[in-house]
């Protein structure tokens, strides 16, 4: 599971997996920071990028990322951000505030996300 907050919208979105929230979110929006990524258990996850986003006179195209922890202090964990989120884009039971609470607090004892 990948959680993702679009910034300018303040909007969270729950993804399947990594792979999912990389195809979604483009890579030059995710490098000017419009994008915020957690892991499963809402611990912050930065892009790293492989091939980096061009930029040139007539063309812009998106990089290549993944998506590894964050380095400390990067941005606040989840649960601290989740405050900040007016909009939930996601199927119960990551429709609001709450209900991804409930499910980070359930991650907390160890189980895998």
């Amino acid at each position: 599971m990948i959680f993702a907050v679009a910034t300018d919208e303040r909007t969270l979105i729950a993804f399947d997996s990594e792979a999912a929230a990389v195809a979604a979110c483009e890579g030059l929006d995710v490098e000017a920071a419009d994008w915020l990524f957690w892991d499963g258990r809402g611990n912050p996850l930065e892009p790293l990028f492989s091939v980096p986003n061009k930029r040139g006179l007539f063309v812009v195209q998106n990089g290549v990322y993944s998506l590894v922890p964050a380095k400390r202090d990067h941005h606040a964990n989840l649960d601290e951000a989740l405050d900040e989120v007016l909009n939930f884009e996601s199927p119960p039971p990551f429709n609001n505030a709450e209900s991804v609470r409930e499910y980070l607090t359930g991650r907390a004892g160890g189980n895998e996300a």
